[in-house]
């Protein structure tokens, strides 16, 4: 988990109050920042349809709950587990061409300009972008020019396989010059985006947004399989090669894009549940997340006012306190705290056991009836918890940039009253505001997983998302839809 540092957002002079038994609750109060989940780098649980049941789907369940992928992937009778199943199997019933084409009708569908609207009437100041290593997909044509190296990548969407599991992972890459026109429509709303690499090749983190689930992670101490020239290399210098090439684009785009990027996280929850597995070390995350820091710190972007947002995550250290903060300091100067290197810390209540967790059933914190007065001083026990220790370990930039309303990992178990809703994002909120943490919700929108919105959807807990547009994670009739890809 990692932990941003951000100028404190001053809270609105007025904020409406609803009664609810007795019980004085805040409306929702939108944070400054929201994720973009779901859209370029997927997670299966986000297209369960009705059927979803966990968030971020683990070892019980191998074959994944995604179950489509709109508009053109209608469900399927074969659940797929991360993005790049999804994709070879594509390749392999439909071709590499229509793969793509599937591809770029969700991309193109799922984030709309009502959305960037929406977003900028809650108050959304910063939009986090979540993407997979294949948007630098040529950053690996020295590795092999014939397989990663042929594509415009400024316009082409193609299949390109991943560069360890070279015969069963494969990603469709994103044309940067049709993601610079987001850039563009972003910035004429007032607001800016913060480029997450989130999935690296090889899989740098254990989960179903790491491109490979449920293979196991590779990037930490595995090489390539398909170098042209026999040599094969370390993955976690591919790694490198691409966080090298999203930095130079970074720093050569027109001025009007350029404005519109607010900050890079050059890699998401680092070797995410290795603390107690053997395919990660912590030494090795952290020397790899210091050359990647250097790469940005010796580029033109910290003098630009970009922010690199360095995200760390407890579950991949044994000790987090004791490691973490002083290799922190140790790596980046006071003024650099200062001024760009945001500590981003993930902070999430689902997996939370008896310190936050609203449950349906025993082992949570309390009940999902419990009045709001007895809810609320335990949201901001542990809230501040959480915020008192990012303070005392990381002085400097701070940012939360995934936190949901999600109180159960199991979603059918999890508080959905929209009351309890309400008061959780407001205490979240508020007291990261308070402690000069920048707050993104994961995510914005969840149309295709039901179960989860309520826990995971900021549009539909503002009340913003349209149901009347929803499609459905259903296969649609032949009548009705002359593009849907029945496989």
């Amino acid at each position: 988990m990692v932990r941003v540092w951000c100028i404190l957002a001053s809270l609105p002079s007025a904020v409406s109050q609803t009664s609810f038994l007795g019980n004085s609750v805040q409306q929702p109060l939108a944070p400054r920042g929201v994720n973009l989940g779901g859209w370029l780098c997927l997670e299966d649980w986000f297209f369960s349809g009705k059927d979803g049941y966990a968030v971020s789907t683990g070892d019980d369940d191998l074959t994944g709950q995604g179950a489509c992928l709109p508009p053109m992937l209608p469900q399927q009778e074969e659940h797929w587990p991360s993005e790049g199943k999804l994709v070879k199997r594509l390749v392999d019933t439909v071709g590499a061409e229509k793969a793509s084409e599937i591809f770029m009708a969700h991309r193109r569908s799922y984030v709309a300009e009502s959305d960037l609207v929406k977003m900028k009437e809650a108050g959304i100041q910063k939009i986090r972008v979540p993407i997979t290593w294949s948007m630098f997909a040529d950053a690996l044509a020295p590795l092999n020019n014939e397989t990663y190296g042929q594509h415009c990548p400024e316009h082409d969407a193609v299949v390109v396989p991943d560069p360890f599991y070279k015969d069963d992972i494969a990603l469709v890459t994103v044309p940067r010059a049709w993601f610079k026109k987001f850039l563009r429509k972003v910035g004429a709303h007032g607001m800016q985006v913060l480029i997450d690499v989130h999935a690296f090749p090889g899989g740098s983190s254990q989960g179903t947004y790491n491109g490979i689930w449920p293979e196991d992670p590779k990037f930490w101490n595995d090489f390539t399989q398909n170098s042209a020239n026999g040599q094969e290399m370390p993955l976690t210098d591919v790694g490198q090669m691409v966080v090298g090439s999203l930095i130079n684009w970074v720093e050569n785009l027109p001025a009007e894009e350029f404005r519109a990027v607010a900050g890079l996280t050059l890699m998401n929850e680092p070797a995410h549940l290795s603390a107690y597995a053997s395919w990660a070390n912590e030494p090795q995350v952290l020397d790899w997340l210091a050359k990647a820091s250097d790469q940005f710190r010796k580029s033109t972007l910290p003098a630009s006012g970009v922010k690199m947002y360095l995200n760390v995550i407890g579950t991949a250290f044994r000790d987090f306190n004791a490691v973490v903060p002083p290799w922190f300091h140790a790596t980046f100067s006071a003024t650099e705290q200062r001024e760009w290197a945001v500590a981003d810390i993930h902070w999430y209540s689902a997996w939370s056991g008896e310190e936050a967790s609203g449950r349906l059933v025993e082992g949570g914190a309390y009940f999902c009836d419990d009045p709001i007065g007895e809810i609320r001083p335990k949201l901001q026990k542990a809230i501040g918890e959480f915020a008192d220790d990012f303070v005392q370990h990381f002085p400097g930039l701070r940012s939360c940039s995934e936190f949901s309303l999600g109180t159960y990992e199991q979603a059918l178990g999890a508080c959905t009253d929209s009351a309890n809703q309400e008061l959780f994002l407001n205490e979240q909120v508020t007291i990261m505001n308070k402690n000069g943490i920048e707050p993104f919700f994961w995510t914005w929108r969840m149309p295709y997983g039901s179960a989860f919105e309520p826990g995971w959807s900021l549009k539909h807990v503002l009340g913003k998302e349209n149901t009347h547009l929803e499609f459905p994670c259903l296969a649609p009739t032949k009548s009705k839809s002359s593009t849907a890809v029945e496989l």
